[in-house]
């Protein structure tokens, strides 16, 4: 199974990433969850899981401003230690979010069998890119529903395998179509399952820990 390769890291952030993948689209749908949450009085948890360069963390981190006077944490995870200090580094460079802030955002070093979390503790997790790579699919989402929250919500974006014509990304033969997708998260207990239109090369799913 084909891993991205960190000495790679520029395509992260390449123009054909944010022209066919803005990342503002997602970050709304992301920061409507959580305001759900704020009205009920909690804290929010959010986790990236394979975090790569923060390419959604810190536009979200960005957004998380907004949140006057709320607990909003960031787990960034990410199987490299390299692309974690990358991830560092964008953000002390990125004038738009203050140093205050920084300690609201944890790097974490993960494992691809295991999720250095504790159990129910996120409330919103995102997987970008990530779910190609996995190996056993289903044993790794089992572990996605332990660190989450009962009904916490589970974002799921991977590159199309109905994308014929890909600008970026890994071999169609790599890719998991978005009915693959869908079936492999029922299998594995996820319900409320939708689709989100966000992106025309990648499949967004939203779904929640049953």
């Amino acid at each position: 199974m084909h891993k991205f390769n960190p000495s790679e890291h520029k395509k992260l952030d390449s123009e054909t990433r944010y022209r066919i993948m803005p990342p503002k689209p997602l970050i709304e749908e992301i920061e409507r969850i959580a305001l759900e949450y704020f009205k009920n009085g909690e804290a929010v948890t959010f986790a990236d899981l394979g975090c790569g360069s923060g390419f959604f963390s810190i536009p979200l981190a960005k957004t998380a401003k907004n949140f006057k006077n709320k607990n909003f944490f960031i787990f960034a995870l990410d199987l490299s230690e390299e692309m974690l200090g990358i991830f560092k580094d964008r953000l002390k460079k990125d004038a738009g979010i203050e140093k205050t802030d920084y300690g609201k955002i944890k790097f974490v070093k993960c494992e691809e069998s295991f999720i250095p979390l504790e159990d129910n503790s996120v409330n919103i997790l995102l997987m970008a890119n990530v779910f190609h790579e996995i190996e056993d699919k289903r044993a790794y989402l089992q572990e996605i529903k332990r660190v989450l929250k009962e009904g916490g919500a589970f974002f799921l974006l991977d590159w199309k395998k109905e994308d014929r014509e890909p600008a970026m990304g890994p071999p169609l033969e790599e890719r998991v179509s978005t009915e693959e997708a869908i079936g492999i998260l029922k299998e594995s207990g996820f319900k409320d399952i939708k689709i989100l239109p966000l992106y025309s090369s990648s499949f967004t799913l939203i779904s929640k820990k049953s």
